[in-house]
């Protein structure tokens, strides 16, 4: 986690402007909390090219000390952004006692064009145009881990876009420079979960979706990428035609899904055993010199789906702030709504803080209050539990102007 600790923060003269390279950095202000005396944020944001990133930066005090670090539900990739940032306000500091900023690490530029932000798919044709998309055959790769699947699929199949999904920011962190490094221009990559990821893109998008050696999960299944959810929105997601490939090591695993495939009626259903690939990940190698057996179960979708036309506004237009805004908690039938903080500046800019949605997937997000009323940094996913959520805010703590 980058961060550095200092006796007590030294403010710069806010908003603070800092260029240098083709990088700009923005520090608008210091907000304060209402409810805790020793936790402050500062909204930052980060501009190179065409690429802008939006993020807050955590001051909180201690006994003996000032720990200033990223907040991470609003945290964004390559993590040098956010070193970069915390060595700019790490300069006006009278003394440091530690930190973990690295000076010699990877320009963030040879990462920024590959590592994307959700809300970049939300409009999928948008993002093709944007990022020059000329082909019309498109493979998610969920998990890729170390990436050697990934990338040889990007080497070798130049008229095919990609897109990796990966939850560990290591993985992404280093398979971002790989990208980089091998100059390949089919390839995105994206932090986040793949299940909600699904939900999110048009039908009859992808081509091919890989689930390479997922964790199986065996003492708790639920936590599995493969279920029914996970099955019905994979085969929305595909052309007719379009296939969803399991491999996996784990006998249990390959039974399990391939009887959710059978149940679904979506697909027709190949398998195969210790079938050899061009690329061996790591993790297959492994099981390869333990003599393990490797399963593969293709899935290839029987129709062409419909298309999603749900849409949901999150605007807050014509609306002002409660005075009385109170932390609390408010329980649903299958969704929640938690106002965690309200964090005031100077000025009497106001940032709230809240956390929603689905008790499996929940999410979280800062609301800033100015001049007008809008999410910080991103709007909630377009789900409807999250739609729900919003509405829910908006009875609690606002009024009609």
């Amino acid at each position: 986690m980058p961060h550095f600790k200092t006796t007590d923060f030294m403010q710069p003269n806010f908003p603070l402007l800092y260029q240098s390279d083709g990088e700009c950095f923005v520090f608008e202000d210091i907000y304060h909390s209402s409810i805790y005396d020793n936790l402050s944020i500062i909204p930052t944001s980060y501009k190179y090219n065409n690429i802008n990133q939006e993020f807050l930066i955590e001051v909180k005090k201690t006994q003996n000390s000032t720990l200033v670090k990223y907040n991470k539900e609003t945290k964004v990739a390559p993590i040098e952004i956010i070193k970069n940032s915390l060595k700019i306000l790490s300069g006006y500091q009278k003394t440091i006692i530690s930190d973990n900023l690295n000076p010699k690490s990877i320009k963030s530029s040879l990462k920024l064009p590959f590592i994307r932000k959700i809300q970049d798919f939300l409009d999928f044709n948008k993002f093709t145009k944007e990022n020059n998309v000329k082909t019309n055959q498109i493979w998610l790769e969920i998990g890729f881990g170390s990436g050697r699947h990934l990338l040889n699929n990007a080497q070798t199949n130049k008229d095919v876009f990609h897109i990796g999904i990966e939850i560990h920011t290591p993985s992404i962190e280093q398979v971002a420079r790989q990208i980089g490094l091998l100059g390949l221009q089919n390839i995105a990559i994206i932090q986040y979960d793949a299940r909600i990821f699904l939900e999110l893109l048009p039908s009859n998008i992808l081509d091919r979706i890989f689930v390479h050696f997922p964790i199986p999960w065996d003492k708790q299944p639920n936590r599995r990428i493969f279920s029914t959810a996970f099955i019905q929105e994979s085969n929305r997601a595909l052309k007719k035609d379009g296939t969803l490939e399991l491999r996996s090591d784990s006998e249990e695993y390959f039974l399990y899904s391939k009887e959710l495939a059978q149940k679904s009626g979506l697909f027709d259903i190949t398998e195969y055993k210790n079938q050899n690939l061009n690329v061996v990940s790591k993790y297959e190698a492994r099981w390869q010199k333990m003599q393990k057996n490797i399963y593969d179960l293709i899935l290839q979708s029987k129709q062409v789906s419909d298309d999603k036309t749900k849409q949901y506004n999150f605007d807050f237009k014509n609306k002002t702030l409660i005075n009385n805004v109170s932390k609390q908690k408010i329980i649903k039938n299958g969704y929640f709504l938690n106002i965690d903080d309200l964090f005031i500046s100077r000025f009497n800019n106001k940032m709230l803080k809240i956390s929603f949605g689905d008790f499996n997937y929940p999410e979280s997000r800062y609301i800033i209050i100015k001049e007008k009323i809008e999410y910080f940094k991103a709007l909630p996913l377009p789900t409807n539990i999250n739609y729900k959520c919003h509405k829910l805010l908006c009875d609690i703590l606002f009024k009609e102007n």
